[in-house]
């Protein structure tokens, strides 16, 4: 069994830990290789990830610096980007090439804009539930590489981040965010499938796929295989 330390960033602690949680379950489907996550939040809570991501591209580079170092120091080489707006905010592709020049080492960055890329060939239209509209911005940039015919049907709502960082019910936040409405108008504009695009929202999952035939999907999965294929 070969052990791979892996750093986990997102937004806020309680999604950096939802991330870190997702490796530890999804290790049981590995064969060979057993995943060490670790904790890295960028932000102390969500108003200091929105001040974050809208920040100078220096300030950015200073905490992922801060960040990135400290992890490469002890050895890590693959960094796990579990939050969809930080990803749609930073330019981790460029940064991969970037520390890896720098460390003479092989930086391996997974971001959910790298899933969306191949997503964009597999769907003419598809709906879109973000955090916020820089993160919806994103995710249909990324889409739209792969497919510039892509018809989005997207939403950025940070009172559903909230209410999960607050511990409110899934069934709960389905029926006061109004995510039952959502699913109908995406359905309606003809939607083929519903994407996450917020790495808190698998919190809900199961209420939301409760509501509709289209596929729910969450972007951490393509990712963890991405994972799991560099490190085979």
């Amino acid at each position: 069994m070969k052990d791979i330390k892996v750093a986990v960033l997102a937004g806020t602690p309680v999604d950096t830990a939802m991330g870190v949680e997702y490796i530890k379950n999804k290790n049981s489907e590995t064969e060979g290789q057993f995943f060490l996550p670790l904790c890295d939040p960028v932000s102390a809570d969500c108003d200091a990830q929105v001040r974050f991501q809208y920040s100078d591209e220096d300030e950015k580079h200073a905490v992922m610096d801060n960040i990135f170092n400290a992890e490469i120091a002890e050895g890590v080489r693959d960094f796990f980007v579990y939050c969809n707006s930080l990803a749609g905010s930073f330019d981790f592709d460029t940064y991969a090439v970037m520390k890896s020049l720098d460390t003479d080492e092989d930086i391996r960055i997974y971001t959910p804009l790298q899933v969306y890329r191949s997503l964009g060939g597999e769907y003419g239209r598809i709906g879109v539930l973000a955090a916020n509209n820089l993160s919806a911005h994103a995710i249909e940039e990324a889409l739209m590489a792969a497919n510039p015919d892509i018809y989005m049907i997207g939403t950025g709502n940070m009172a559903i981040v909230r209410a999960i960082e607050d511990g409110l019910a899934p069934e709960k936040i389905v029926e006061t965010c109004g995510l039952r409405y959502m699913v109908k108008y995406m359905e309606a504009c003809g939607a083929e499938a519903i994407v996450l695009g917020c790495t808190h929202f698998p919190y809900f999952r199961d209420e939301l796929a409760a509501l509709t035939d289209l596929p729910v999907i969450d972007p951490a999965d393509k990712m963890f295989d991405n994972l799991v294929s560099a490190n085979s």
